[in-house]
This record gives C-alpha cells, sequence and structure tokens, in this order.
C-alpha cells in the first residue's frame, strides 16, 4: 500500500515492480519545474539527473492510466513498460484461459489489443471500459477460437503464417491443386467454405461446400466436418507445402500484398496459380489479349491455353 500510494502521489513515476521498489520517471518540484528521477531499492540507489524540460512530451493521459492502475485495473496485470516508446502491456486472460495482450501507448495516446483489429483513442474510451469491451469481445469469439484453434493443430494451415486473434480466417490445402478459405463469424454456427483451384474440378466441391450449413456439426472436429462436407481425405497439419501448387506463375510467391495466387489456369494438366494483379498486368503487357468490359482475355503464361481475369 505504501506504493501505491508512493505513485499516486508521483504520477509521472514509471514503475517496473513493486518488490523491490524500482521507478523511474519526474517529479515536479514546488517551482512547477520536473526533475529526472531513478529509483532502484533492491541496490538502495536513487539516482537525480537534474531539473529537465522533457523533450518528449508526457501524454496528457499519463495521470489517468496510473490512477486506473491503481484504483481499478491493478499494477498485478501490469508485464512491462518501454520508456523509450511509452508503451504499456497488460495481460488479459479470458474464460478459456487464453492469453491476451493489451497496449497501452502514450506515444500516440492509443489502447489497441491482439484481440481487435484497430487501435481505439485514449480521447473516446478509458482504459477500465476497454478491458471491459476486449472481455465482451473475447466472450462473443470463444467459440470461433475454439474452431480456429481446432484448425490450426489438426489441419494444413497455408494462411495466415502467424495468425492473431481478430484474424478469423484459414486458408489450408484441401488437395495439391485445391485450397479451401474458411471464413469464420461469430455470428454463425458454422464457417463458410470457398474452394479455389482449376475450374472443372473446383465447381464441384464449392456445390458441396454450399451444404455446410446443413452438414456442419458441433459435435465433429474441424477436420471431420470439412472432410465430410468436401468428401475427400484432408492433408493434415504436418503435410509438406511443397507438395501443393501455390506459388504465381508470374512473380513465383504465394502471397503479394496481401493478396494469394488466387486465379487458376483452367486447363486441369496446368492449373497454375497467379495473383489477379500479377495476371492482369501479364495480359495487359500482350498484345493477343482482348478485353470486353473489364474482363480479359488472354494465354495462359505457362501453357498457353486460354485464361480469363476481371480486371
Amino acid at each position: 500500500m505504501e506504493h501505491v500510494e508512493f505513485y499516486k502521489r508521483f504520477p509521472l513515476l514509471v514503475p517496473e515492480t513493486l518488490d523491490p521498489l524500482k521507478a523511474d520517471g519526474y517529479i515536479e518540484t514546488s517551482e512547477g519545474e520536473r526533475v529526472r528521477i531513478t529509483i532502484d531499492a533492491s541496490t538502495h540507489g536513487t539516482y537525480c539527473a537534474g531539473v529537465s524540460t522533457l523533450q518528449k512530451k508526457i501524454s496528457q493521459f499519463y495521470g489517468q492510466i496510473v490512477k486506473e492502475c491503481d484504483e481499478q485495473v491493478g499494477w498485478d496485470r501490469v508485464e512491462s513498460f518501454d520508456k523509450k516508446t511509452q508503451m504499456m502491456r497488460l495481460k488479459l486472460k479470458d474464460a478459456a484461459g487464453r492469453d491476451h495482450s493489451v497496449y497501452v501507448d502514450l506515444s500516440s495516446n492509443v489502447f489497441s489489443s491482439n484481440v481487435e483489429e484497430n487501435s481505439v483513442s485514449m480521447e473516446s474510451t478509458k482504459l477500465t471500459r476497454y478491458l471491459e469491451t476486449l472481455e465482451e469481445r473475447c466472450e462473443q469469439l470463444a467459440e470461433s477460437w475454439d474452431l480456429l484453434d481446432d484448425i490450426d493443430s489438426t489441419l494444413c494451415v497455408l494462411q495466415p503464417q502467424h495468425p492473431k486473434r481478430h484474424e478469423l480466417w484459414r486458408r489450408i490445402a484441401v488437395t495439391s491443386l485445391h485450397t479451401a478459405l474458411i471464413d469464420v463469424s461469430p455470428d454463425r454456427s458454422f464457417p463458410k467454405l470457398t474452394v479455389y483451384g482449376p475450374r472443372t474440378t473446383t465447381l464441384p466441391l464449392n456445390t458441396r461446400a454450399k451444404a455446410v450449413r446443413t452438414l456442419w456439426s458441433p459435435t465433429k472436429s474441424a477436420r471431420q466436418n470439412i472432410g465430410c462436407i468436401l468428401q475427400c481425405t484432408l492433408p493434415s497439419a504436418v503435410f509438406d507445402h511443397k507438395d501443393i501448387k501455390l506459388e504465381c506463375g508470374v512473380c513465383f510467391a504465394f502471397v503479394c500484398e496481401k493478396e494469394t495466387a488466387d486465379q487458376v489456369c483452367a486447363n486441369d494438366v496446368c492449373a497454375q496459380p497467379f495473383h489477379r494483379t500479377c495476371l492482369v498486368q501479364w495480359l495487359k503487357s500482350k498484345e493477343d489479349t482482348r478485353q470486353s468490359f473489364t474482363t480479359l482475355f488472354g494465354k495462359c503464361p505457362y501453357c498457353g491455353g486460354n485464361i480469363t481475369v476481371g480486371s
């Protein structure tokens, strides 16, 4: 309690640990000047760096954040504070025991987390309310995260390579020529499935995927459900990605500016995938390419067969 009272009295001191007491920051003199000070009780040291004009402006919300940590949030939830970037990191554990990180950016005056994609201004909400909103969101997404965790552990996930909690989708390998996009939403009791690959074989797979609404069973695993719906044996999580045609035939990359190579040559023997942007640029550079409104008609860069793409 003595430490808490100490920080209430000196809100510009940033606590690193409470026991032993370690703090770094500033104190205000009676003349209104700010003095840089470092306290380290483990070495019985106090270091005063003299009067400072504070070249880096302290956030106007600093005192409010310290007060909330004192009275409501609790300092035990603060995992770290970077003095250089003025970034505080707090921990949040949901009902399922998942750990989440919450960031208090005092240089930009925003809150952010791995739960939500967008940051929130400190002008629009307080830290306490932001944490309450995140806890509510975690509760809403609990079943979606259960499904995504199941997918990540049992299926061959191609994208995203390092998923964040706010990313409610997965791209998985289905066959050596087909991939499937799984879109999970807390508003649905089943995911949305879209299969990509050679047109002639993808059409029947996507017809089956439309039956997900009626065939999806919450008592089965994601692997069992998707395999049953698409009527195929899915690759495992340790499946060698080299056995799947993924890279764009123009730029030779799987992902280009967040775009995946989902435009596939209709020739089943070729079945080469391309990024839409890469294929459009390629076809526009060829004299024999025809265009009707926003659709380009040309030749596949690999097999020379007919290929179309919307520009």
